[in-house]
């Protein structure tokens, strides 16, 4: 496991003034510069040209990562809307028949998951998942025109394929251009790109479910989804024109442009490589140990866990979130509309949680905090399933929902921040993806048609599922702790019998 180093890399010359930083390195291991393939021994910037960087990062890297997210949750997502436009009846399938293909699409994701990390690396993160886009988006165009169980199974299943690496692959990019101090941050506004999907999708259906009644040859839903397929080719077509593919190589794939100038291209670069040593090599292709010793390591899988306890009840919620409000007394389009809050509430927690946690450098206490209040909120929502009060319970709903959000991408973060290498952060970031749809899969079963329509059952197994990972994050903060201060017992011996160890001098995990 990768941990935070004690003290970071000292300059041999110091710096020309108080806020210029210094790259510096020998020739022997320095990287070729991106811009004319000299060689970079000593490189030296101001606060104020980083600052520069990192804000074209900000406005050209990450948006167009997170506009991807955006549409891949929307295509994901708006059958939970088309479910109170008469769906099942329209395609002509039961209740637990669409619970069947919502887990054939996450098992999709699930078994395709390393091999499309593997292919990732292969050809490259910006066609790999630039061509997702688009194939996912083709996949939610046509998925307007099923018809019967086998093919809505079928969409289903190939939704999945097509979605499948994009997640990993989209952080995997975010980790190449970001620090590790600003990852925390870049990840949870990554992942507001799912929270305003879910904030905006019931405004959406709102808006375009009505067009089945004033263009009656096709149905509200499928012009749904027709429309928001549509976005997602748009999306592709500006990911495969402007993403770079990394500070070694940060010219987009087609357009003939500079993002950067090439001072920048080189201090993009460079600060990288002072952050993190293994920022040096531009190509990480992944070997059989990589993925072996990844999964050997006992502590990517706590926060495995984490993510399917935290997934499986936002599964399950955010797939019937819209049936559940109409069934509170609420007609289809003001269901449609109302479920879109607790999206709104999810962008406000990931943003706050993600700031503060790059702010104070803690991610543990920060997941941990976040699972009680969903799990206070689960325990108040399940209470009340029974009141006849409509607005109680859809306002415990929404808080439910809005608050299982920001864990988990404070939760990813923890999970990078503790990898050794590029390769093995690809894998865990892989498995942790693959964890958060094992988790919808089992979200996809929990809320059945003999349970209905107030899920007793259901709605016990979401909140026992919910304590389950909120102990399991304090226990994995616990460990870390614990493995700090052996750490440090071990180094003060070593230091006292006037050993020095280098891999343990500037080993420690993120807590």
């Amino acid at each position: 496991m990768t941990s935070v180093p004690y003290s970071q890399h000292v300059p041999s010359d110091p710096p020309a003034s108080l806020d210029e930083k210094s790259f510096v390195g020998d020739e022997s291991s320095a990287t070729p510069s991106p811009n004319n393939g000299s060689v970079i021994s000593e490189l030296t910037w101001t606060d104020a040209e980083e600052r520069a960087v990192v804000r074209k990062i900000d406005f050209v890297v990450l948006p167009l990562l997170f506009f991807g997210f955006y549409v891949f949750q929307l295509e994901r997502g708006n059958i939970s809307n088309a479910l109170t436009d008469g769906f099942l009846k329209s395609v002509g399938i039961t209740q637990d028949q669409f619970n069947t293909g919502q887990a054939l699409l996450y098992l999709g994701i699930i078994l395709l998951e390393i091999p499309s990390n593997y292919m990732l690396q292969l050809v490259g993160p910006r066609i790999w998942i630039s061509f997702q886009v688009l194939a996912f988006g083709l996949v939610g165009t046509l998925q307007a025109f099923q018809k019967g169980y086998g093919g809505y199974l079928a969409t289903r299943i190939m939704l999945g394929v097509t979605e499948c690496g994009y997640i990993p692959g989209a952080l995997f990019i975010i980790s190449t251009f970001y620090k590790r101090s600003e990852l925390a941050t870049r990840n949870a506004i990554f992942f507001i790109g799912n929270g305003l999907a879910s904030a905006t999708t019931g405004l959406l259906a709102y808006g375009i479910l009505p067009l089945g009644a004033r263009y009656p040859h096709l149905k509200g839903w499928q012009y749904l989804m027709i429309i928001e397929g549509c976005m997602a080719m748009f999306i592709a077509i500006l990911l495969i024109m402007l993403l770079p593919a990394s500070p070694h190589i940060p010219k987009p794939l087609i357009l003939p442009i500079r993002l950067w100038t090439p001072r920048q291209e080189e201090i993009l670069l460079a600060r990288m490589v002072k952050d993190d040593e293994v920022n040096k090599k531009s190509n990480h292709r992944l070997a059989i140990k990589d993925i072996t010793g990844t999964l050997s390591n006992w502590r990517v899988w706590p926060h495995v866990l984490i993510a399917i306890c935290l997934i499986s009840q936002t599964g399950a919620l955010g797939t019937y979130g819209p049936t559940l409000i109409k069934g509170f007394n609420f007609d289809t389009l003001t269901a449609n509309a109302l479920s879109s809050v607790a999206g709104w509430i999810g962008l406000v927690t990931t943003a706050s949680f993600g700031f503060f946690s790059d702010r104070t450098r803690i991610r543990g206490p920060v997941v941990v905090t976040g699972l009680a209040l969903v799990w206070a909120f689960w325990v108040a929502f399940q209470q009340k399933s029974l009141s006849t009060d409509r607005w109680l319970k859809y306002g415990l709903q929404i808080m439910v929902q809005g608050f299982s959000i920001p864990s988990h991408p404070i939760n990813a973060t923890w999970l990078s921040l503790n990898c050794r290498s590029p390769q093995e952060r690809s894998v865990a970031m892989a498995l942790f993806i693959m964890a958060a749809n094992s988790g919808a899969l089992v979200g996809s079963q929990l809320l059945r048609g003999d349970d209905a329509p107030l899920y007793k059952r259901g709605f016990k197994v979401c909140l026992c599922l919910i304590s389950l990972g909120f102990l399991v994050a304090i226990l994995q903060h616990i460990q870390y702790r614990l493995s700090n201060r052996r750490i440090e017992r071990r180094q003060q011996g070593q230091e006292e019998s006037g050993e020095y160890v280098e891999t343990v001098s500037k080993w420690r995990y993120t807590i």
